[in-house]
């Protein structure tokens, strides 16, 4: 069962007898622990937590479709009182150039009221518009074309007295202070799903130009610095020579705790595509490899990364070697965050069975904790499916969602989990 936001709290998957796990009571409610994946999988009247969807469905002539998109932004305000959300109103279609996204936020503590603060047309199925709070202060980004049509921006709303400015790049991922943005040629990117449709990528019969690569943008006063270009990153992913036979392209970056370096993906549209994830230092002087084939990934310190495929961990030292977490099947591939404190990891995953899952991974202890295991209802292996793509408040205490498993399309949904992180297992 799923609350909707004007329904009593009720308790989703009741537990009726624990196999393969056990469960701990915590003042009335209870969890389940399990060992291994096998048994997040397939263990009968496993307890789960309470869900509330906080977005509405719209109607049949004007549905609405609401969701964060990714996993790795800034969702929540330090309060954890506003929640952002980017609103569309079709689905199971590519997107067009001139498709608009709704820019929002919901207030939490007042029945979930959707405050519309702009509008995007930079938008894909598999990533949004990297919307996101900054840092620690009132500002709200989100990527945007800008109003002539010629180039990609990002739009900044202060939540505080409704000032707007817009910042001449758009921005992938900013650092924890919230200082500088980076960014790359977001019109160059093919990976089904995360393309920017409507601007041309002038360089798009060079394999590796460049003139164009990872830029740094300072996100105070707008200033663009491009710190290394595609040609040198090229060369440190194969330092024998590119031997494809498509053009390469940066597709995601991701900084370190402390901003001094970050996790970059470089891709082609081969068929395989071939993905190598390379380390930069912030101010591009030093790029060496990390490990091939990256997937979803955070960083649990300024030296060490925790990658989804495979559920590894990689120390940024050039050597590749992967510690393995725990074992899961090869077809397991979490989205990975570390929650405050380190002990605890949120995950997700894409269906399995016909089923997404939502756990913790208590690292003391080495157990799972299944948090849902949903239906999904939305395409499967296709650009327009609904990852659950699960994020958190700053304190950790609260997990947001999108999820399609009420057959409403994307919508998005509520996981409180403050009482397990008081009450671990032991």
């Amino acid at each position: 069962m799923v609350m909707s936001p004007r329904s009593t709290s009720l308790r989703i998957g009741l537990a009726l007898l624990l196999v393969l796990s056990s469960s701990a009571s915590v003042l009335g409610q209870s969890y389940s622990t399990c060992k291994t994946w096998k048994e997040v999988a397939s263990a009968e009247g496993l307890q789960y937590a309470e869900l509330t969807r906080v977005s509405e469905p719209g109607t049949k002539d004007e549905p609405s479709y609401t969701g964060f998109w990714f996993f790795d932004g800034l969702q929540f305000d330090e309060s954890g009182r506003y929640a952002l959300g980017l609103k569309v109103h079709f689905k199971e279609r590519d997107v067009r150039p001139a498709d608009h996204g709704e820019i929002g936020y919901f207030d939490l503590r007042e029945g979930n009221r959707w405050t519309k603060i702009g509008e995007t047309t930079a938008w894909n199925w598999q990533q949004g518009c990297r919307l996101t709070w900054r840092g620690s202060s009132n500002e709200i980004l989100w990527n945007d074309r800008a109003d002539d049509g010629s180039h990609f921006v990002c739009r900044a709303y202060d939540f505080k007295t409704g000032t707007r400015r817009t910042l001449p790049r758009p921005i992938y991922d900013v650092s924890r202070d919230g200082k500088f943005a980076l960014t790359h040629a977001f019109e160059r990117m093919k990976h089904g799903g995360t393309n920017y449709v409507g601007i041309d990528d002038r360089y798009e019969s060079e394999i590796a130009p460049a003139a164009i690569g990872i830029e740094k943008m300072d996100l105070t006063t707008g200033g663009v610095e491009l710190i290394v270009g595609l040609e040198r990153i090229a060369k440190a992913a194969y330092p024998e020579g590119y031997k494809g036979k498509t053009p390469l392209y940066v597709f995601r970056e991701g900084w370190n705790p402390n901003g001094t370096r970050f996790l970059a993906f470089l891709k082609n549209a081969d068929k395989p595509v071939i993905t190598s994830g390379l380390s930069i230092s912030a101010d591009g002087s030093d790029v060496r490899p990390v490990y091939m084939s990256p997937s979803h990934h955070t960083w649990l310190d300024d030296e060490t990364i925790l990658e989804g495929h495979h559920f590894s961990i990689y120390k940024d030292d050039g050597s590749g070697k992967a510690r393995v977490v725990a074992e899961v099947p090869s077809n397991v591939n979490f989205d990975t965050n570390v929650l405050p404190g380190g002990e605890w990891f949120l995950l997700d995953t894409y269906p399995l069975d016909g089923y997404q899952h939502l756990l913790l991974y208590h690292r003391p202890t080495k157990l799972f904790v299944p948090l849902a295991k949903l239906k999904n209802t939305a395409q499967v292996g296709t650009i327009h499916r609904v990852d659950l793509h699960a994020r958190a408040t700053r304190d950790g205490r609260t997990v947001c969602i999108d999820s399609s498993h009420e057959k409403l399309g994307r919508q998005m949904y509520l996981v409180p989990i403050g009482h397990i992180l008081d009450n671990p297992p032991k």
